[in-house]
């Protein structure tokens, strides 16, 4: 794998080790699971694969998440019956944030939901009740998102095909903004990445960015909470999202975001001449080096 110059210039000078990132990103990632607990629990889905003659390593900040020694896990029973979600760890961050919150909320949007690995976790830690719009505005890939949440069991879910910037003037307690980016912090699991990956690519996600996160967070109840997330490094898709946010939502507030037994980073403070607010340091950066998996950043506001 051949990683563009450009790209070691942006981010081997906001890395705590050069040489253990890009290592790091040569790396396949392990294979990795969620237990669907509308289906199943983490005990039984232990005893099955045991069974199986495959090795789980239970994941320390996520109880209902495993790391699987055998490649196979992708061909069992429990993940054609939807018991298990094939999910890469980093992604089940967002709904792990606000899980208390999910908990007690009757209206929860997933603003770029497909395929639905986020959705269907939501869905779980709702207790498959209250109600859940799964909004994406790809309809080539609300199929996926169907297929995903009718075999997770999902009942309580409502699927839209939207542009989130059109949506409805409606108000939600919780809602998740997984964006589209650049999928920097994919690369160890699609190398594919760089082929298309230039900064002009970031700036306009970037733009993107900026809009829909003003959309999610004027879609919040008082007191609503939205989780910001993307799979990226750059910081024109994380920390500048955030302050144009702050600059244009004066009431938004940032909650801190921590995971116990999660290595997390702190937020990078300027970029391109550009100092960022002080609030955006409760934000988190997970590098792929830290904890083994692929590269992610998330934000926790409060209204």
């Amino acid at each position: 794998m051949r990683i563009p110059d450009r790209f070691r210039e942006r981010y081997c000078s906001l890395v705590d080790d050069e040489e253990a990132f890009l290592s790091c990103l040569g790396e396949l990632l392990p294979k990795s699971f969620r237990v669907n607990t509308i289906k199943s629990s983490a005990d039984e889905v232990m005893r099955r694969f045991e069974g199986y003659g495959m090795g789980l390593k239970r994941v320390p900040w996520y109880g209902d998440a495993f790391i699987c020694d055998n490649p196979e896990a992708g061909f069992s029973l429990e993940h054609f019956t939807g018991a298990i979600y094939i999910q890469e760890l980093v992604s089940m961050l967002p709904p792990l944030l606000v899980r208390e919150e999910l908990g007690k909320s009757r209206f929860v949007l997933d603003g770029c939901a497909a395929p639905g690995s986020k959705s269907t976790q939501i869905a779980a830690m709702m207790g498959n009740k209250g109600t859940l719009i799964a909004n994406d505005v790809s309809y080539s890939r609300i199929r996926a998102l169907k297929f995903n949440l009718e075999k997770a069991g999902v009942l309580n879910t409502v699927i839209t095909n939207r542009d989130l910037n059109a949506f409805q003037n409606l108000k939600f307690e919780t809602i998740l903004l997984d964006a589209p980016c650049s999928s920097e912090g994919t690369i160890r699991k699609n190398y594919d990445v760089f082929d298309a990956w230039s900064e002009g690519g970031i700036r306009q996600f970037s733009n993107v960015q900026k809009q829909l996160i003003l959309k999610a967070f004027d879609m919040l109840m008082p007191e609503g909470t939205l989780v910001y997330s993307t799979c990226t490094f750059a910081p024109e898709e994380n920390e500048e999202v955030l302050q144009h946010l702050i600059d244009n939502r004066p009431e938004a507030r940032l909650e801190k975001a921590s995971f116990d037994g999660l290595r997390t980073s702190e937020t990078v403070g300027s970029w391109n001449g550009t100092e960022f607010s002080g609030e955006i340091r409760n934000a988190a950066r997970i590098w792929p080096h830290h904890n083994d998996t692929g590269g992610f950043f998330l934000a926790k506001v409060r209204k």
